[in-house]
């Protein structure tokens, strides 16, 4: 949000042409949606470029395997493909608000007014990056009850209520970028930015833009993650001294679905399978929750600058959205919509493999067959704590 008005409230008196070009009263200059020449040059706009094509290329493709390989068909999976979704409008707007300086011509009547404000005042890039944002809570929370909650699980992420959060984060994507309707008009053929009516107008909006883009789910976000880890390290010492107290695990019989009561020392050859089991469990929830770990603090690195600028010059700093300082804020932030699918490639050995079996590459059989163990990892521990009880009572466990 800071990104879009960050470039309107320096210039109250500013007006976008319905014919091409932005107009101050003291300045003609031909400048597009930007505040300076900067956003015109030919390096900002290849930047840009790159990061729209970039960004869209990317998160194609994480929708395109999720969706290709039934195996990654999971609750988080959902929420990724939401999140990638999101990610790319955001990257395909940027390539009309920067790479060409002119704005489209405004009709006369209601269609102009929406051009107005809903396209020149930039609201429909701005719902793309919120809904962005709070998918990108969504799978962290996805992950905390998975991992916190393990038992909780399957009770809580049904598919109604997975719809439900999904319908709640186009929403808040929707709605909180809505007072753009009250600060542009079309007055007199014109697309025009409306100046706050007062100080306290400004610091109100800019409080409540900084809160929802980027102070409530930076609390969400580090609380729920930090719990996340707190819980795979506890389950990982709980399994390290199960693990010493059943001794090293042994081979069991492959062929047979019942796990026998090993005689020679009374307890169950079941129990080895289960540390097994769950430690294989708890390698992916940790790889999982390494991957979304970067996935966050990238978040807060992108959007940090320019979020703290608009804050900064909403309680009356002397910010300058002309100087370069402000367009490196802004081509950060947008970065942030490109550089997922990157993180999910290099930090996820199973989206790598989800990759070639999209397209039909490498061995099918053995890709297929590590996908299928792979499926139980959504909820990564939630069979294993039942696994370990049985286990703790020397009980048989059945291998499926």
């Amino acid at each position: 949000m800071g990104l879009n008005l960050l470039e309107s409230p320096s210039l109250p008196n500013s007006t976008i042409s319905m014919t091409t070009d932005v107009e101050t009263v003291d300045d003609a200059d031909d400048q597009g949606w930007s505040v300076s020449g900067i956003d015109n040059s030919a390096v900002v706009r290849t930047v840009y470029g790159v990061i729209g094509f970039s960004g869209m290329a990317g998160n194609a493709l994480v929708c395109f395997v999720l969706i290709r390989v039934p195996s990654l068909r999971t609750r988080t999976s959902q929420f990724i493909i939401n999140l990638a979704i999101a990610d790319f409008l955001t990257s395909f707007w940027l390539i009309p608000f920067h790479m060409f300086p002119r704005a489209p011509p405004l009709s006369k009547g209601l269609s102009g007014e929406l051009m107005c404000r809903l396209y020149i005042s930039k609201y429909i890039l701005w719902v793309s990056a919120v809904m962005s944002i709070y998918f990108l809570v969504a799978v962290t929370l996805e992950r905390y009850v998975a991992v916190v909650h393990p038992l909780k699980y399957k009770r809580v992420f049904t598919t109604k209520f997975t719809l439900l959060v999904s319908a709640c984060c186009w929403l808040i994507g929707i709605l909180s970028p809505i007072f753009f309707f009250f600060i542009y008009d079309v007055r007199d053929g014109v697309c025009v930015f409306l100046p706050y009516p007062s100080r306290a107008h400004q610091m109100v909006v800019g409080v409540f833009i900084f809160t929802v883009i980027y102070g409530i789910p930076i609390v969400i976000l580090l609380v729920w993650h930090g719990k996340i880890i707190r819980s795979l390290k506890r389950q990982a010492n709980t399994l390290a001294a199960n693990i010493a107290e059943h001794g090293p695990i042994e081979r069991a019989q492959r062929n047979n679905n019942i796990v026998r009561r090993n005689e020679s020392n009374g307890t169950s050859v079941g129990v080895n399978i289960v540390n097994n089991n769950n430690r294989w469990h708890l390698k992916v929830a940790n790889d999982m929750q390494k991957t979304f770990f970067v996935v966050i603090m990238v978040f807060m690195v992108c959007w940090a600058p320019n979020q703290f600028l608009f804050l900064s010059y909403s309680l009356g700093a002397p910010v300058d959205f002309t100087k370069t300082y402000y367009h490196f804020s802004v081509i950060l932030a947008v970065c942030n919509s490109c550089v997922n699918p990157f993180i999910y490639v290099f930090k996820n050995k199973l989206f790598r493999r989800g990759i070639f079996k999209a397209f039909r590459c490498g061995n099918s059989e053995s890709t297929e067959a590590s996908f299928r163990q792979s499926e139980n990892s959504v909820q990564p521990l939630s069979i294993s704590v039942r696994q370990q009880k049985r286990s703790d009572q020397h009980t048989t466990v059945s291998v499926t």
